[in-house]
């Protein structure tokens, strides 16, 4: 499955310089959302190596993307409960972040939620529980969009300006891999060889 992706990846961004990329990498970033097989931060950073004039404009589209994404995920809870969650993630309830995120959330409520979504850690537990707990999509919206703004922001910024740092980011390294980078600390990554 990864060298398929990864294929793909390298295929789609033959087409990064073209106006309507941004949009390509928003809607994928929210899909992320309903699938979990998309390298969101990898085809971000990828991106931005390979056009890094266009860092800010990929980064607010991927922070858009992903938001919209998770607000349909909690819509989606919301409206069909934890039973959606069993049928079509059934093992996500096992996992060590949802078991995390669960205890977090009961302590800490929505900074939960900012938390996760500025890092790089999953954040389909964190916006499954916040859905359930009925807080408003409102809110849940608006905390989503401030933390994945952070990170892809940095993100960005880091990938178009200092893009030897890339290497040392923790939770970004598999990613990269995921595309089809090599990051190590120190060296700057080479932009990938994309397919036509």
């Amino acid at each position: 499955m990864n060298a398929w992706i990864r294929r793909q990846v390298l295929r789609m961004e033959a087409y990064a310089d073209r106006p309507w990329y941004p949009f390509l990498i928003g809607l994928l970033a929210g899909l992320d959302n309903l699938i979990v097989v998309v390298p969101t931060d990898g085809i971000l950073i990828s991106s931005i190596l390979l056009q890094p004039k266009r860092w800010l404009r990929m980064s607010f589209a991927i922070t858009l993307g992903s938001s919209l994404g998770g607000l349909v995920l909690a819509w989606l809870v919301q409206h069909h409960g934890l039973p959606l969650i069993e049928t079509y993630y059934p093992s996500l309830l096992t996992t060590k972040s949802w078991v995390w995120t669960e205890y977090l959330f009961d302590n800490y409520g929505l900074i939960v939620l900012f938390a996760v979504a500025a890092t790089p850690i999953m954040q389909h537990p964190a916006i499954v529980l916040t859905a359930l707990s009925g807080t408003s999509l409102l809110s849940l919206f608006m905390v989503m969009i401030a933390g994945r703004a952070l990170k892809y922001l940095f993100l960005g910024y880091i990938s178009a300006k200092m893009p030897a740092l890339l290497g040392r980011l923790w939770g970004v390294r598999k990613e990269l891999e995921e595309v089809g980078i090599e990051a190590k600390p120190n060296e700057i990554p080479d932009p990938p060889t994309v397919l036509r």
